[in-house]
This record gives C-alpha cells, sequence and structure tokens, in this order.
C-alpha cells in the first residue's frame, strides 16, 4: 500500500468551513483572505475507507432514524483494546452529539447552580463557557508552568476538593492546549483526591490518539478503579472528523448511568444517532488506523521542523515540543505586547492563530496554532509571523 501525500495543500473555501470561511468567529477583524493555522482540524483528507463507505451509506437511497447496533459497539471497543488496552464493557457507552454537548449534560446532570467546577487553566475555553452558562462556578487549579514544562498543583487541588461546593472536576487529558499528557502516576492523584472527596471526574480525551513517538496516553479508567467517572472520547481529532458530532461516553457507574439517561434521553431525548455518523464511526475504528499512524508520523515531522524554525528566527520564544495534539502553544511575550502582535497578524500579515489570553490565566503571551497541515502550508504561515513580529519590533524601538 502506497503511502499518504500529505504535502498536497486543497482547497477548502466555499465549505463552509469554519476554519476557512468563519474565521471572524475568531475576531470580527480577521480578513477573509488570511492563512487559518487556528482551530483543531487537519489540513489531511479523510481516508479513503471513510470516504468510500459514506458514498456507498447514501448511495442506498435512505437516511432514516438510525440506532448504534452491535458492529457500532465493537468497533469502539475494539479501536481502544488496541491502541490503550482499555476494555470497554459495550453497556459503558453512550452516544452523544459531540463531546461539548455531553460536558454540558454532564454538568446539568451531575451538579446544581452554584457548585464549583474545577478545570485546569490555562485549558481549552469552551469548558469555562459551558460552566458559567449553566450557572456553575469556575474553579482554577492553575497549572504549573516551569520553563514550558507544565504540571499539576497537587496542593491546590487538594484544598480546592476539600470544598463541598465544589462537586466536579473537568481533567483534560492530553491537555489542550498544554500538550501535556499526564502520567498514571498524575492521572491517581487526581482521581484519588477526587475519590476521597466524592468529586466527580470529567475526562476529555479527544486528543488520545495525537501523542509523539514514545508518548503513551493512558486512559483515566485503565489507571484507576474510581466509580465516579466519566470519560469522553471521539472520533473527531483522531480521524479529521470534527464536523461530525459524535461522541462516545463511557460510564460504568450504574447509577451514574442512570442519570445521565434521564438527563440526555429524559430532558433532551437523545436517543437515535445520524446514520452517517455510525458508519463514519464504523469504518474509522475498524479501518483506519493505518491513515492514523501516517498522519500522525508526518505531524511529527512538522513539530521537528516547527522547534528547528524558531530557534532559527524566533530565537526569544518560549517553545516546548508537546507530548500529546497536533497544536503548538508558543509564548512570543519577549517580542512585544501580545496583542497588538495579534493584531498585525491578522489585519497586516493575515494569518490567523489563536491568542492565549482566551485559554484563561496563564495564557497571555501565548498564542496556540495547529501543525496538522502540509509543511510548506506551515512554513508560509511562520514567515507571516516572523513578519508580524519583526514590524512589531520596529514599531516599538
Amino acid at each position: 500500500m502506497s503511502k499518504l501525500n500529505l504535502d498536497v495543500m486543497h482547497d477548502r473555501r466555499g465549505t463552509e468551513c469554519v476554519k476557512w470561511d468563519f474565521m471572524n468567529f475568531v475576531d470580527s477583524r480577521v480578513p477573509k483572505d488570511a492563512q487559518p493555522l487556528w482551530l483543531s482540524d487537519m489540513e489531511f483528507p479523510i481516508a479513503t475507507n471513510i470516504q468510500d463507505a459514506l458514498i456507498h451509506r447514501i448511495q442506498q437511497g435512505f437516511i432514516g432514524h438510525s440506532m448504534p447496533s452491535n458492529q457500532y459497539f465493537e468497533a469502539v471497543q475494539g479501536w481502544y483494546q488496541r491502541r490503550f488496552n482499555w476494555n470497554i464493557e459495550k453497556e459503558s457507552i453512550f452516544y452523544s452529539p459531540g463531546t461539548l454537548p455531553a460536558l454540558g449534560f454532564a454538568i446539568r446532570a451531575f451538579t446544581k447552580k452554584g457548585d464549583g467546577i474545577i478545570i485546569q487553566e490555562p485549558v481549552f475555553y469552551p469548558f469555562a463557557e459551558l460552566i458559567e452558562g449553566n450557572d456553575r462556578k469556575i474553579i482554577n487549579n492553575q497549572l504549573i508552568n516551569q520553563n514550558e514544562q507544565y504540571s499539576m498543583n497537587f496542593d491546590d487541588l487538594a484544598e480546592k476538593v476539600k470544598n463541598l461546593h465544589n462537586t466536579m472536576m473537568i481533567l483534560c487529558s492530553p491537555h489542550n492546549p498544554v500538550g501535556r499528557v499526564w502520567t498514571t502516576e498524575e492521572i491517581r492523584k487526581v482521581a484519588n483526591l477526587c475519590r476521597e472527596n466524592n468529586v466527580l471526574l470529567f475526562s476529555d480525551e479527544l486528543h488520545c490518539d495525537a501523542t509523539r513517538k514514545n508518548v503513551i496516553h493512558h486512559p483515566t479508567m485503565t489507571v484507576t478503579d474510581y466509580q465516579n467517572v466519566i470519560t469522553a472520547v471521539a472520533p473527531g481529532k483522531t480521524f479529521n472528523v470534527g464536523g461530525i458530532p459524535i461522541s462516545q461516553i463511557i460510564i460504568r457507574n450504574e447509577q451514574l448511568r442512570k442519570l445521565w439517561y434521564h438527563e440526555t434521553r429524559l430532558k433532551h431525548y437523545i436517543s437515535f444517532a445520524p446514520p452517517l455518523d455510525i458508519v463514519l464511526c464504523e469504518t474509522a475504528y475498524q479501518t483506519c488506523e493505518t491513515w492514523v499512524d501516517e498522519v500522525m508520523e508526518y505531524i511529527e515531522g512538522n513539530f521537528d521542523f516547527l522547534v528547528q524554525y524558531l530557534q532559527e528566527h524566533l530565537p526569544l520564544t518560549k517553545y516546548k515540543k508537546p507530548e500529546g495534539t497536533f497544536l503548538a502553544w508558543i509564548h512570543l511575550g519577549a517580542y512585544g505586547d501580545s496583542e497588538k502582535l495579534f493584531e498585525l497578524m491578522i489585519k497586516k500579515h493575515k494569518v490567523l492563530i489563536e491568542n492565549g489570553r482566551v485559554f484563561g490565566h496563564g495564557g497571555t503571551g501565548y498564542f496556540r496554532m495547529t501543525v496538522a497541515c502540509p509543511r510548506a502550508f506551515l512554513k508560509e504561515g511562520l514567515d507571516k509571523i516572523v513578519a508580524a513580529v519583526n514590524d512589531l519590533q520596529e514599531m516599538t524601538n
């Protein structure tokens, strides 16, 4: 079998693609012809097996109400058993129309208004939006940053879980945007603290397959037997199908399952699943392992290229190759005001990466960008960032 050609750039404009056609979602100042290096979408076509399976399903001529069958559950179980030695019971797998909706369901089902929910900033900003949007309180267990090596502040976490009003914690594993892949020891400490204080642990593991060579993701449920754990996984990041809103929510505790059913089925009538989503999942999990491995190998090369590029062109940058995700977390604060730099990037040099301040405390001066794209496209964007930095320095000198 021939290897994928991932150096080819494809035109995605005009496809109602958020990354390309709705860049003003980030900032109204972004011009339509900007180069997008934001959002965790890859610039690689999905596997041909997935394309063929979706076409075949449509050609059947019917897209009626559907529900996951044994084939779907076996596909999910098989993937996580092969990749992570994680044996998931069929009865533990629940369908959700996306992970963020699932987090919203969990917040409403397992906490009450006014409760505190612990997150670890800087972190994926929709967590905070969902917490506040559901009238809960953000409780920040700030990550410790020592020379771009992030770790958890367990002393602070121990104090926060003791507060009876803090009833839930969201663990981002691997962590988005800082790129840590937590060790078994770190995960076990988190789970034990939650267990000791009866805090529900929601483990977001969407980037579990996007790890560097010799770095192993450990699913939370393989590390601890704590029962008040809910894990979210999905094909979106792994197979570049983020536009298909399907996630697998893993719940092994019977009481939590009943509460989940009450929230999703009885309150929101989450019962059926879109037939194309089901076909996509079955095909991806059963037949696209080689595609994932080749894409992750290419992304590894892009990260190595990025390290070398920054050392050569922006030597004052603070940056560490992430253990997981395909997102770079880059500190450019040494070059001047990050807000002015961001404005120069989007308005003059027409390149869009994400301003780190939106990820909460500890994000100022940082920028998040995707490297899941052809290398030449990545270099083009980096050249524009360098030009913006040079402009900023000329303005301030």
